[in-house]
């Protein structure tokens, strides 16, 4: 990706009350990546990792997926900044669970073509450039999994162990982040099915799991999604299910955006089949509001940018910053949203 490119103009949501002018600048490459990994550190978003199809050629036509390890940061406290080149990756990952913490951004297992990983890595800056700094590793290889911050705990659910696997994980692991050196831990799982691409948020001292996909082999053993309508809350060792959501959401913006007890299911692949992948009209632009309050959702607006799935969501401010993503079926998009949830009732 080319290192710098001035800032752009994007007027995120249709509806006065969630629309926000904000003045974040595209990465500067015309295909972007979706399972990337991004967070905050020192003043600056750090983004990268990451698979797409370079040149733009799809699967059906014979392209073949990329997974990189190119780092970037941009520097959101400096007018008129724009992204840098930085660094690498221990190795070319993606699709794994990336969390801001107060000093730096834990990058949590992810894979490529040929592995998933073990490990969990800190990532910092120092005089610009990355540092990395090991956690203790997964209990098993992971990626595809949902997480999210409680608290001080990390929790995190389901995804696949193999890249080849026909069926998804139903662990569910905490790390308490005050406590590292007894590692990862098992807990309850949830009580559905396994599942890959959910989305999850932290929502006081619960764990919420929306949608995803659950996974069961064909006949030739290939694995087969089944689009999951449902969400889960795990708090006081415990899970209990939610209120189904109007649609299916795999692979929303994770860890989904919150405000107060609310949280925000940003587009999501809801499952509608297209047999020609090439005349596929693009993700859901719709926003689902889920208030735990009142066990209730509601559609909080509509994105008015093409809507990416498969990406990284990162606190930043009173608003998440939106990492690239897959706007159509293996078609990325360089974009980098911000997105600011409302302070009022729907």
């Amino acid at each position: 990706m080319p290192s710098c490119l001035p800032f752009s103009l994007f007027l995120l949501i249709s509806m006065p009350v969630l629309a926000k002018e904000t003045l974040l600048p595209p990465v500067a490459d015309s295909i972007g990546v979706a399972g990337g990994f991004a967070g905050l550190c020192d003043g600056h978003l750090v983004a990268g990792g990451g698979a797409n199809f370079p040149g733009g050629v799809m699967p059906w036509d014979g392209g073949e997926k990329v997974w990189h390890d190119q780092l970037f940061s941009l520097d959101l406290e400096q007018p008129g900044a724009g992204w840098r080149e930085i660094g690498i990756m221990p190795a070319s990952n993606g699709y794994g669970v990336s969390l801001t913490l107060e000093d730096g951004v834990l990058i949590i297992g992810g894979g490529n073509a040929v592995r998933n990983f073990r490990k969990v890595l800190l990532l910092g800056l120092s005089q610009g450039k990355p540092v990395f700094r090991k956690f203790p590793d997964l209990p098993v290889t992971l990626a595809q999994m949902t997480g999210a911050l409680v608290g001080r705990h990390v929790h995190l659910y389901g995804g696949l162990e193999k890249p080849d696997s026909a069926s998804a994980s139903s662990s569910h692991w905490m790390l308490d982040l005050d406590l590292p050196g007894q590692g990862w831990k098992a807990v309850p799982p949830l009580p559905g099915a396994g599942r890959i691409l959910a989305t999850s948020a932290g929502v006081g001292d619960a764990f919420i799991v929306i949608g995803g996909c659950s996974l069961a082999p064909d006949a030739s053993g290939k694995p087969v999604r089944t689009y999951l309508r449902e969400a889960w809350k795990y708090a006081g060792g415990k899970w209990h299910r939610l209120a189904d959501p109007p649609r299916a959401a795999t692979a929303a913006a994770s860890p989904a955006p919150v405000r107060g007890d609310a949280l925000f299911v940003i587009s999501g692949d809801d499952g509608t089949a297209h047999p020609v992948p090439a005349a596929h009209p693009g993700f859901t632009r719709e926003i689902l509001r889920y208030d735990l309050s009142d066990n209730a959702w509601s559609v909080a607006g509509k994105l008015e940018v093409p809507a990416p799935v498969t990406l990284p969501a990162v606190p930043w401010k009173d608003g998440y910053i939106l990492f690239n993503g897959e706007v159509r079926p293996g078609v990325r998009t360089p974009q980098v949203i911000l997105f600011t949830p409302p302070a009022n009732e729907p």
